[in-house]
């Protein structure tokens, strides 16, 4: 009888995390509040953005919260720290450039190992480079309001890193890259973080099109199935055309590999658009960006947002499946990013003296062309006239906005599926992509084999709005040991189990020391087997060890008949024994005549049977 190890067990033989995309620090609602415009914030723990006051100081940055959705602090452009109360953190004066210029200059995550840590990166900006440099967080000081305990720490490599921050989590599930670009050496520059700290020494990867110093401004966003990286190329002093260049990322190793750059032309009175900031739908399958089309202000202007199936695979379709979204009539376009609820925002300011910030949102971002329901002015963010305009969004990691979490590794085990829907659905249709569906809300589910799955979700909130996303996961093939039901024995003979071969580990009966396929077995009972395969799943397998029961015989009705001399005419009949049982008869040599019951033709001799 076959039997595959429920996810408590793996997690103790392999001595590890289990969730496959959520490790320390990075849980629910994490992400919920967006302090990013001066004395405006919003917050999304109801399910809908809803304004809330901020530092006068909140100006882009980065943002982060508690599971709970409690703001815990945040990081305006400038560097400056501030606490959930709004006011400067403890040593919260980060060293850092300006800012003005850059969206992605300052990233925050957690401290792999801890709960109360977090890393703060920044990074200067064409103006001014100062450098990479990453600091460190401690939320457990001061009553809760965190201070900075470690402070400037400059990563060398990243003398030349520019405006761009952005991090994946490592395939292992509990570190993290930070990824940054490096124009001296145009290359991509991806630190490792773990338990042990930060790699000073980068993962570097080449970089299409750009030569030193040349690069400006342009948002470089992760895809949230981590696959992807797209880079958005401002201006290049060389004269070459603003560009958008997508790459393919490996969360083992932290390479990344240009697959093509592409220039899309809009107009030809500004270089054809410039792509300003990108953002993924939350199944990664299609990318928006928005592109300005003039400087502003206050001169003429309609910036534009686009979106792109990131199903092409060359420049060619990638562009030419390029869809025009919106237009933003006399609008600077500034900023766009994936909120909690599912949702794109997009940032942008009137293109008039004392303009307003305002929000405009792409409500179902899955949906291929202008379906995809863009509303313009949802939500007003200034009051005042004196305020800064063009207010770039929070940068956050993609995992933050994930919206469903999973937990498993290996087939013929559970997988649990954990939702992050706000607010709180009437229903969700979940499809497992092997045929099989659920509409609980937090469903479990068995994969029967291995291999990568879209698992979908379909999802209908009290409002009535639905929204639907997807994200793949991947399943281990389990190994499958052979024992039989049940081997059978004859009293006092000795046999072996086989588990079958190509297994890299054998545990027999609850044994810690390992054994090979084969186990000599003399007494009857239970026997178990655990075994595991080379992508570290787990199987074990039972059988039954019995003896065979004694044969009965019934010798009430048996006729001998006598042989003639020097003939062969005698026989044996009339024996009857159990049905099932095999018989063997032998001469006095030892020799074996017959497997009947009955035998004739019998010359002078002994017989056994």
């Amino acid at each position: 009888m076959l039997h595959y190890i429920n996810l408590l067990i793996i997690a103790i033989f392999l001595c590890g995390p289990t969730y496959s995309q959520v490790g320390s620090g990075m849980g629910p609602n994490t992400a919920n509040h967006w302090n990013f415009a001066r004395i405006k914030a919003l917050d999304f723990n109801t399910g809908y953005p809803v304004i809330e006051p901020s530092s006068n100081e909140s100006n882009g940055g980065s943002t982060i919260s508690d599971t709970l959705g409690h703001l815990l602090f945040y990081v305006n452009i400038r560097g400056d720290v501030f606490n959930k109360n709004h006011t400067m953190m403890e040593n919260g004066d980060l060293i850092n450039s300006s800012g003005s210029h850059s969206k992605q200059n300052i990233l925050i995550l957690p401290l792999p190992g801890s709960s109360n840590k977090y890393y703060v990166f920044t990074v200067g900006n064409e103006y001014d480079p100062i450098g990479l440099y990453y600091h460190i967080v401690d939320m457990s000081q001061n009553g809760g309001l965190g201070s900075v305990v470690t402070k400037d720490v400059k990563l060398d490599v990243g003398i030349w890193a520019q405006s761009r921050l952005t991090s994946i989590r490592h395939a292992n599930k509990t570190d993290f890259w930070v990824i940054t670009r490096i124009t001296f050496d145009s290359c991509y520059a991806a630190f490792h973080v773990s338990v042990n700290g930060v790699n000073p020494t980068p993962v570097k990867s080449p970089a299409l099109y750009v030569k030193p110093m040349e690069i400006r401004l342009g948002e470089m966003k992760a895809s949230p199935n981590s696959k992807k990286i797209v880079s958005l190329d401002n201006f290049l002093a060389s004269g070459s055309r603003p560009r958008i260049t997508v790459s393919d990322f490996n969360p083992a190793t932290g390479n990344i590999i240009d697959r093509f750059s592409v220039h899309q032309t809009i107009n030809s009175t500004y270089d054809g658009g410039i792509p300003e900031a990108a953002e993924f739908s939350s199944d990664s399958k299609l990318l928006y960006v928005g592109f300005r089309l003039g400087e502003g202000p206050f001169g003429s202007i309609n910036d534009q947002i686009w979106q792109y199936d990131m199903n092409m695979t060359d420049s060619l379709s990638f562009t030419e499946e390029g869809r025009h979204i919106k237009t933003l009539n006399n609008k600077w376009f500034k900023d766009i990013q994936l909120a909690p609820d599912g949702k794109i925002y997009i940032v942008q300011w009137e293109n008039v003296p004392n303009g307003l910030d305002t929000l405009d949102v792409i409500n179902k971002p899955w949906i291929k062309g202008t379906d995809c329901d863009y509303v313009a002015n949802v939500i007003g963010l200034q009051t005042t006239t004196n305020e800064a305009h063009g207010h770039p969004f929070p940068n956050f990691i993609q995992e933050q906005l994930y919206r469903f979490v999973f937990k498993g590794r290996c087939s013929k085990t559970p997988f649990t599926f954990r939702h992050r829907f706000i607010p709180e659905p009437n229903s969700v249709v979940w499809d497992f992509g092997d045929g099989t569906t659920s509409t609980d809300f937090n469903p479990t589910h068995v994969f029967q084999v291995g291999g990568n799955y879209e698992v979908r979700a379909h999802v209908v909130y009290p409002d009535g709005r639905i929204e639907e996303t997807s994200r793949e996961v991947e399943v281990l093939a389990a190994p499958e040991p052979q024992l039989p039901d049940t081997l059978m024995l004859c009293t006092g003979e000795s046999g072996q189990l086989d588990a079958g071969s190509g297994f890299t580990q054998y545990l027999w009966m609850g044994q810690f020391t390992p054994g090979n396929q084969y186990y000599p077995v003399t007494d009857t009972g239970t026997y178990t087997v655990r075994v595991r395969n080379n992508l570290n799943c787990y199987a074990y397998d039972t059988t039954r060890v019995v003896f065979y029961p004694p044969p009965l015989l019934d010798q009430s009705n048996i006729t001998i008949t006598p042989t003639t001399c020097n003939n062969a005419t005698g026989s044996i009949t009339g024996l009857v024994v159990e049905a099932g049982t095999t018989v063997s008869w032998k001469d006095n040599a030892g020799l074996e005549i017959s497997n009947e019951i009955d035998i004739n033709n019998l010359g002078v001799g002994n017989y056994f049977l």
